[in-house]
């Protein structure tokens, strides 16, 4: 029924938009496809998400409730299709759930909550469900409408400060941002995903989305942190398109644990500039206007 209907046409009738919404709800794909929309940048149009083989993964695997490393080069899209989950969970599909961000400073969480509201704006209006009694700040979101939270937590100096962080993260839902460049994530990470068992069991239990995503750009081996992100890296399955073949979960989690060097049920998602799209003069284009030479390039 939703064939040729634009969900953004201004004389969508009532029928027309719950049909939407609950298409959302059900069929994450409909809403990535014909919903989520990027915000202008140097113009007044927002453009749709744009598929490429990271964020595919990245949804698919998530709504399979597989632990994902997605490693991309920057500006290829990998905070921004997260970020497009996250707004998709807080905004449609959940109801009284808790979401933790973790990311590696200040300006970080700031950006990544900025970019939540403004892919959030993008939405047609009523999808869109903050009003004003939602906290409006820099570090948190909240859709009091629906008992959502998405919380946004930075790395502690202190190795006790930082495992009390990570114990305090009890939430089904975790979203780790830029891990090899975190003071104690090797402390924080593995107190932050033993505090989330009790909530996912919940979720499990309810038949609602839970999972761990991990973005980064690349780290550096010879740094204690990004040592132990390059080894969980190394310990997962490398992500193949032959996953998509698993004839249920059960199958899936066969697969990706055997693939794996550990017998672990996470995702080693690392894509070059080729596998998302992008060409070498392009590669060769942002390496220039960076002026980033070596290691940092």
């Amino acid at each position: 029924e939703l064939e040729h209907v634009d969900p953004f046409d201004p004389n969508l009738t009532l029928d027309q938009m719950a049909a939407i919404a609950l298409e959302c709800r059900i069929n994450p794909w409909y809403f990535f496809r014909e919903v989520a929309r990027a915000p202008a940048i140097g113009s007044n149009e927002s453009v749709p998400l744009e598929a490429n083989r990271g964020n595919i993964a990245l949804f698919w695997l998530f709504f399979n409730h597989v632990m994902t490393i997605l490693i991309q080069i920057r500006q290829t899209g990998k905070s921004f299709s997260t970020d497009t989950l996250m707004t998709l969970l807080l905004n449609v599909i959940c109801n009284n759930t808790a979401i933790n961000l973790l990311t590696k400073d200040d300006t970080l969480r700031r950006k990544n909550v900025e970019r939540l509201k403004e892919i959030a704006s993008e939405l047609p209006r009523y999808l869109q469900q903050k009003t004003r009694d939602d906290v409006n700040n820099g570090e948190e979101i909240t859709i009091r409408s629906l008992g959502n939270t998405y919380t946004t937590h930075v790395p502690q100096s202190s190795p006790k400060r930082a495992y009390n962080m990570g114990r305090g993260l009890t939430s089904a839902i975790f979203h780790i941002d830029e891990a090899p460049f975190q003071p104690n994530i090797a402390i924080a990470l593995p107190a932050a995903l033993a505090a989330t068992g009790a909530a996912v069991d919940k979720a499990k239990k309810a038949g609602t989305p839970y999972g761990t995503i991990l973005t980064t750009t690349a780290g550096k081996k010879d740094d204690k942190d990004g040592r132990f992100v390059y080894n969980l890296l190394c310990d997962a399955a490398v992500w193949t398109e032959r996953f998509f073949d698993s004839q249920n979960l059960v199958d899936l989690e066969k697969m990706v644990r055997r693939n794996s060097r550990a017998g672990k049920f996470i995702v080693n998602c690392t894509f070059s500039h080729r596998q998302l799209g992008k060409t070498d003069e392009w590669l060769r284009s942002k390496l220039e206007e960076s002026l980033q030479t070596g290691e940092d390039a």
